[in-house]
């Protein structure tokens, strides 16, 4: 079956005749050259020596459902479920997003703030204090140039904090690694989330988030930490991180995870550049795909790169991208700084829907 990807059209792209202008827009992308009903044809494209062909439409529901189930390979079943949710979305208001708190337990992660590794239980006190929605715990860092850390020493890391945070806290915890080796151990701490930045690319990932009925956080990355910011340039960034996800996301749901429990993360500032970032977050919405969808944006460097200044001040660039997520309907944003994301949303929120 060929592959097919469908979202919600980007900011910005134009209908020139062909169509009516509608309330929602989609972008529809196919290699056989067969768009949906009520399509045309915008340009051709050449991705990794594949030739696609480059649509928009205005599908309904019944439209989106059937070029998902004939032409992306979903079964009817779960090509019902993400059609519904991704149209359920779309007419929906923005709503407050959930928040992830970053907790590394590094020598290394870019922001020296977030590093836990050798630090007394204080810092991370400060972090459940705080109250996120869920806590996200990290035994290697995959700052670019990073180098891959092997599973026993990732689990020394983190053992303590695992430790301290399951018998101190009943947040939701995530465990962001990569090796399987670390998940299997981190299981008997009930971890609720399995955050993996190379996109569940290891079968026995996606086993272990099956078998134990675990959210699974997809991410988008080209290369390895180690390489990935040689690896900027795209035909087509958001067509072809749809297509990385999309192809994923299958393997994940024939593996035995249900589409509800299956999170997707663009991967800010993982093999992309400073428009590429901007791009990105400026589209959020067209992540949208009837998945949940978690963004991590908190003090990276596009920020620096507009503001001027070093990761230690970011913060006021994090809660403006924080705000602008959540107005593109992401459902998880990641950060640094949990209590002032909150605040910032909360403010905006109030002040948006004339609360007092």
């Amino acid at each position: 079956m060929n592959d097919a990807v469908i979202f919600p059209a980007r900011k910005g792209l134009r209908i020139d005749g062909g169509l009516e202008p509608r309330r929602f827009l989609f972008e529809a992308y196919s290699r056989d050259g067969e768009g949906p009903e009520s399509s045309r044809l915008l340009n051709e494209i050449v991705i990794e020596g594949e030739k696609w062909f480059h649509f928009i439409t205005d599908l309904d529901l019944k439209g989106i459902r059937d070029f998902l189930f004939m032409k992306s390979g979903y079964s009817e079943k779960h090509a019902g479920y993400l059609s519904s949710r991704l149209i359920d979305r779309l007419v929906s208001d923005a709503t407050k997003p959930g928040i992830m708190g970053i907790v590394n337990v590094t020598p290394d992660s870019f922001y020296p703030g977030s590093r836990m590794q050798g630090k007394p239980m204080s810092g991370i006190d400060a972090i459940l204090d705080q109250k996120p929605d869920v806590i996200d715990i990290g035994g290697e860092s995959t700052r670019p140039g990073s180098k891959k850390l092997d599973a026993e020493a990732e689990i020394d890391r983190i053992r303590p904090v695992l430790d301290y945070v399951s018998s101190s806290s009943d947040i939701p915890v995530s465990l962001d690694t990569r090796n399987p080796e670390t998940a299997e151990f981190a299981l008997s701490y009930g971890i609720k989330y399995l955050n993996d930045v190379t996109g569940f690319e290891n079968p026995e990932m996606i086993r272990i988030a099956s078998e134990n009925n675990l959210d699974s956080i997809v991410m988008h990355m080209r290369g390895e930490p180690e390489n990935m910011q040689k690896l900027t340039e795209y035909g087509d960034l958001l067509f072809e991180i749809s297509l990385f996800l999309q192809r994923r996301t299958k393997r994940m749901i024939e593996g035995g995870i249900h589409p509800s429990r299956i999170i997707v993360d663009p991967g800010i500032g993982f093999a992309k550049n400073m428009s590429g970032n901007l791009d990105i977050i400026r589209n959020v919405e067209s992540l949208n795909r009837g998945f949940r969808v978690l963004v991590g944006a908190s003090r990276k460097t596009f920020i620096g790169r507009i503001t001027g200044e070093p990761v230690e001040k970011r913060l006021s660039g994090t809660l403006a991208t924080s705000i602008y997520l959540m107005n593109g309907k992401c459902d998880i944003i990641r950060v640094h700084d949990v209590r002032e994301n909150r605040e910032a949303i909360d403010v905006y929120r109030a002040i948006e829907n004339g609360l007092p």
